[in-house]
């Protein structure tokens, strides 16, 4: 099914994605997405799986008890702390430089966004909506204090954070407030260095509604969970720390250390995600305890210390199910996001991203949603552009309309689909184009539009410009100035056609002045020039480089800092694609720290190509083939190669039964000769069953039979 349409003289087609993944539920990603992989599934609690990455592109996500994706969004900045409150709406808190939490009720749209009040800070850690719409957060407040009355060595102007508790109603007016100033004592920090310029004394990492009502607080960095009269901001209990009020029963560790995560159980009990940063040997693990509130004691019920032991310094929580399991997210990259165990400690659900990620807090909830209008995302490759659009219903039996027109909202329907990933082709290179999308149901009534999304058609052929205005010549055009620090005058193009960056206040990082391109694409294993002329006004070094659009922002170039002299230089760097395809990079010139001005014409990054032919590789046959994978049924992975008799772009996609795609496991340029690649089972979520793969390179194409077994 294929639709022609006339655009500026040209004809757009659409055909389902090569590209995009698509889950079995029909749900289809972004090429950044991050991927989950399950090593342990054994009959779980049902439930959906909340969960964000810090590592790569960072996201929100809610998933299937297979790991596939029910719901996604793509965040601006590092969330965290997703999840389902008790007003039956969703939350999740933004970074830098939004410091604030959202709420979306079940169409995932934002109703609010949510902040501390009375001037403070809002911290990043926790929220709770109640069910009456009223919040409660963690308020953030720095105050100036002579540190040398408290301790020996300390600083007469120590910046030290204080944390509070506010609940806000939903016209804005706090309710409730207690300060830490009035109940808790700077030196009663554990393992804190008293003596530095900033002192965070208490570190509350969680808040929480005790079965009584009252409020519940982590204190991280006293070691101590305080519970707080909701009413007259008394202390009610303290446990942990320098001024704990209980005998610790049954648990050889004497109490939590650098914990995080209170939560109070149905059944009085209180679970806590225990770091362990100071135990002896340092071990993180779930703990619940029994308090005895008269007696004073608190025992050890129950806990889930893995073997051999984990340890995870920082972030993390617990969370009691409705069966009884208990879910541990240990956060850190390096250990699984999600560890579902039995009340005998035995595992039944153990999940992690496939690449290296850290996630703050993962969750389980009961969950149905659906979006009002599809979401769209647009990705932009070496000869088309992949549109990838979900309503999120969990129910994959809509038509898409496609709406693509060279002017902003596109009324132009060029096609229609029930995929949920298609490439347009025909676009004209070098022009933009505006892109949205409806959904259609069973019973033909059409969504809204979908949020309205545009690109360049950027196709670049081996030895183009990958930068788009790299001259500056239509100004600022595709160029992005991102001011940290204050004093910093608008770029602008001077009469030689040269950008100027004028600095005022170059603030105290490199990154604090930065002029981006985005929409880079950069290719695993292919080799690049960057290259660019620049100078100052006075001698003085910037920062460029090409690199990831967000955390951990790897620097694909492996560029440093460059010496700037007020005469005009070239520089050139050569480097290879060392990491994963990204077809969002950025350009990246980092320009703070000097007050000096910079000027930077002329800038390039292109694939590098062989001056002839005959420096290519040449294939032994000199005829290009694809071999049946090894072994054959597989599990967990095997292995496929192939030989190509010349070289050029191109792609191995995997098919289901019905055809459709599974994954697109190449999609590059690669040179003549023996290739292989390894799939793994785990990577790419699949199922037993049997799979087709393809190959094509120029003219030529085949295809192979494969066989999973688990």
């Amino acid at each position: 099914m294929v639709f022609c349409s006339i655009l500026n003289a040209q004809s757009i087609t659409v055909q389902p994605s090569t590209s995009a993944y698509v889950f079995s539920n029909g749900v289809s990603v972004p090429s950044d997405y991050p991927h989950i992989s399950i090593s342990v599934k054994n009959n779980p609690d049902s439930g959906f799986i909340f969960i964000n990455n810090w590592g790569g592109m960072p996201y929100i996500a809610i998933l299937d008890t297979n790991g596939e994706p029910v719901f996604y969004r793509k965040m601006p900045s590092n969330a965290r702390d997703f999840k389902l409150q008790s007003n039956g709406n969703l939350s999740y808190r933004l970074a830098d430089p939004y410091y604030r939490f959202y709420e979306m009720d079940s169409s995932y749209v934002v109703l609010r966004e949510i902040t501390a009040k009375n001037g403070f800070g809002t911290d990043e850690h926790d929220l709770q909506i109640l069910p009456n719409d009223n919040v409660l957060l963690i308020p953030l407040e720095w105050k100036t204090v002579n540190m040398s009355t408290l301790v020996a060595g300390g600083r007469t102007d120590a910046s030290v954070i204080g944390n509070h508790v506010q609940e806000i109603d939903p016209t804005g007016n706090v309710v409730f407030e207690w300060k830490s100033w009035d109940h808790l004592n700077i030196v009663d920090a554990v393992n804190e260095n008293l003596t530095a310029q900033t002192i965070d004394f208490v570190h509350m990492n969680a808040i929480a509604v005790d079965n009584d009502s009252n409020i519940l607080i982590s204190s991280r960095h006293l070691s101590e969970i305080t519970k707080i009269n909701r009413k007259t901001g008394k202390i009610m209990w303290r446990l942990g720390g320098k001024h704990n009020q209980f005998t610790f029963i049954n648990d050889p560790f004497n109490g939590p250390s650098y914990q995080h995560d209170i939560r109070a159980l149905p059944n009085g009990n209180y679970t806590i995600m225990d770091n362990g940063n100071f135990h002896a040997p340092q071990v993180s693990r779930a703990v619940e305890y029994k308090l005895d509130t008269a007696a004073k004691t608190a025992t050890l019920v129950w806990q889930y210390r893995h073997s051999p032991d984990r340890y995870t310094s920082w972030m993390g929580n617990v969370q009691r199910l409705p069966n009884g399991n208990t879910l541990i997210n240990w956060a850190d990259g390096s250990l699984p996001k999600l560890t579902e165990v039995t009340p005998a400690g035995v595992i039944v659900l153990e999940l992690g991203f496939v690449n290296y990620c850290h996630s703050y807090r993962v969750f389980k909830f009961p969950w149905k949603g659906k979006a009002k209008a599809p979401e769209l995302t647009l990705e932009v490759g070496t000869n088309n552009v992949t549109m990838i659009f979900n309503t999120f219903d969990q129910m994959p039996n809509h038509t898409y309309l496609l709406y693509i027109d060279t002017i902003s909202h596109p009324v132009r329907l060029v096609d229609s689909t029930t995929m949920t990933a298609v490439d347009v082709n025909g676009l004209r290179n070098g022009e933009r184009y505006y892109f949205r999308v409806t959904s259609r149901d069973s019973s033909g009534k059409e969504s809204s539009f979908s949020n309205e999304e545009n690109a360049i058609a950027k196709f670049f052929s081996p030895g183009e410009n990958l930068v788009v205005n790299g001259d500056f010549a239509n100004g600022l055009d595709e160029w992005k100035m991102n001011i940290t620090s204050p004093g910093v005058g608008l770029p602008f193009i001077t009469a030689d056609g040269e950008l100027f960056v004028q600095i005022g206040s170059a603030g105290t990082q490199a990154w604090h002045v930065q002029m981006t391109q985005e929409g880079i694409p950069v290719m695993n294993g292919m080799p690049y020039r960057f290259e660019f002329d620049a100078y100052a006004t006075i001698s003085r070094t910037i920062d460029p480089k090409v690199a990831m659009i967000a955390a951990p922002n790897t620097n694909y170039s492996k560029t440093g800092s460059m010496l700037l002299t007020t005469a005009k230089q070239h520089f050139s760097y050569d480097f290879t694609m060392q990491d994963a395809t990204d077809k969002n990079a950025r350009i990246v010139f980092n320009c703070g720290l000097f007050d000096a001005d910079v000027f930077i014409d002329n800038v390039a990054l292109k694939q590098i190509v062989p001056v002839s032919v005959s420096d290519y590789p040449t294939s032994v046959s000199g005829i290009s083939s694809l071999q049946q994978n090894y072994p054959n049924p597989f599990n967990p992975e095997t292995k496929i190669l192939f030989t190509l008799a010349v070289s050029g772009y191109v792609t191995l996609t995997l098919h289901d039964v019905l055809g459709r795609t599974v994954a697109t496991l190449i999609n590059q340029f690669l040179y003549a000769g023996t290739q292989h690649i390894t799939i793994s089972q785990s990577r790419y979520g699949l199922t037993s069953g049997i799979y087709f793969y393809t190959l094509t390179s120029g003219s030529f194409s085949s295809t192979k039979r494969m066989v999973l077994l688990q």
